[in-house]
Formats: C-alpha cells, sequence, structure tokens
C-alpha cells in the first residue's frame, strides 16, 4: 500500500533513535500508531483513565496492548472536568499536562497523538490544547484520513473496536455531572452490547433517554420490552432510538 509505506518511512525519518510517547485511546487511529512506532524505535504507550472514561475502553485498550506487544502505562486521575462548551479542550490540556510529565520522568524525547486529517474540520476543541503542548499528529500532518486508517488496519490484520468517546459527551453541556450518573450510562451501554457488535451511545436528557446505534436496529427493536425494562430500572421514563443510525467511522 502506497500510503502505509509512505508512513513507515515518514515514521522512520522523524523518529526512528528517539523515545516516544503516544497518547493511547485504544481506538484505531492510536493503535496503528502505536504498532508502527514500536517496530521502529522505543514507544511507551499511555492511556489516562478518568471516571468519565469506561471501564469497556480501558479494557479494549490493554486487550489490543498485549495483542500487539505495546508497552502501555496506565494513569489513574479520580477527576471530572467541568461540563461546558469547552470541556474538549480543559480534558485534552489535563491529558497533555500528565503526559509531559511522564515525558520528563521517564526521559523521552516526543509526544505524538493519533489525530488524523480529518479530525482538522472537526468541531474539536482539544486540537487547540495540542498546539499548545507541542504535540505532533503524524497521521494529520501526512494527510492521512480515517478511511486510509481502516485500510492500513484491514491490510496489516489489525482487529479494530467501534468508536468509544467520553462519556462526558453523552450529556448536554452545563449539566452537573456526578460519578453516578457515569457509572448509569456506562452500565447502561455495557447492557446494550448484548444486542450489538457495533458502536453506541445513551444520550441523557433528563429522565428521556435517546439511544444511538451503527447498526442491528431490528434487534433493538426485537428487544425493545427488556431494553426499556432496563432503562427505567435507572429512573427514566421514556426511551427512545435515533432513526439516524450513529457514524463510528
Amino acid at each position: 500500500m502506497e500510503k502505509l509505506n509512505l508512513l513507515k518511512n515518514k515514521l522512520k525519518e522523524l523518529f526512528k533513535g528517539k523515545k516516544v510517547i503516544v497518547a493511547y485511546s485504544g481506538g484505531i487511529d492510536s493503535l496503528l500508531l502505536s504498532i508502527l512506532l514500536n517496530n521502529i524505535t522505543e514507544t511507551m504507550c499511555i492511556f489516562i483513565k478518568t471516571p468519565y472514561i469506561s471501564e469497556w475502553a480501558l479494557n479494549n485498550a490493554i486487550i489490543n496492548a498485549k495483542k500487539y506487544n505495546l508497552n502501555l502505562k496506565i494513569v489513574e486521575v479520580n477527576k471530572i472536568i467541568e461540563n461546558v462548551p469547552e470541556r474538549c479542550y480543559l480534558c485534552k490540556k489535563m491529558f497533555f499536562e500528565i503526559l509531559n510529565k511522564e515525558k520528563k520522568y521517564y526521559k523521552y524525547d516526543i509526544i505524538v497523538d493519533g489525530t488524523n486529517y480529518d479530525d482538522l474540520f472537526d468541531d474539536r476543541p482539544g486540537l487547540k490544547a495540542k498546539k499548545e503542548f507541542n504535540i505532533i499528529s503524524p497521521l494529520s500532518d501526512l494527510k492521512i484520513r480515517k478511511k486510509d486508517i481502516i485500510e492500513m488496519a484491514k491490510y496489516l490484520n489489525i482487529s479494530y473496536p467501534p468508536k468509544e468517546t467520553c462519556l462526558l459527551t453523552r450529556f448536554k453541556f452545563n449539566r452537573k455531572i456526578s460519578i453516578k450518573d457515569l457509572r448509569i450510562i456506562e452500565k447502561l451501554e455495557d447492557f446494550l452490547r448484548n444486542y450489538t457488535h457495533g458502536a453506541i451511545r445513551v444520550r441523557d436528557f433528563g429522565d428521556l433517554a435517546i439511544i444511538e446505534v451503527e447498526k442491528d436496529f431490528d434487534k433493538f427493536i426485537k428487544n425493545k420490552n427488556n431494553i426499556v425494562k432496563k432503562f427505567k430500572e435507572f429512573g427514566y421514563k421514556k426511551v427512545c432510538i435515533n432513526l439516524e443510525e450513529y457514524k463510528s467511522y
């Protein structure tokens, strides 16, 4: 693959002989980057676990790190950032501050992340923090798009899960979020994984919950009674499903 070879050669040019930290989420972008870098130079993948990062995401990151022999460190942070429109910026700023401390402590040279070229055109406040901390994004720098990453992963036989986002994105801005709120959403999404292997989102609108799924709509309709019963156990009065499928990649 031409783009894959271009990426490999560029990574060798930029990072061979350097000690590299990858901001690692376990998603396909940072996973592909970690695997390629791990074959080139000394690499440490750091996963930052906060209360609004699900256990499912953490377990997936661990499974993939073991599967592909990645050097993984997990940093636990017992803090929920303020749920304001700038929350992604505040979160990324906190993450990059932590990564910089780890970089200095372990005497690594560079921090990279899995931002791809498509991300630059989305509404991503976290990109501002990336610039402030001089985080390198090889995928976006080489104009590697999400579809390119998926093709590379398939070519290299790298398995990847549905896209996961932080649990704060399930709530409207400026609502005060508690640990209990986050755990309810997490439990419900874990429950809904019984009906699909695709991406799942449970959006909270007070006593109304809206389910977004990537696929398997028929299974959700067939099991609607069980699903509604489960949601009502957690205090929701109405449960809806978004007829527009969730776009994972």
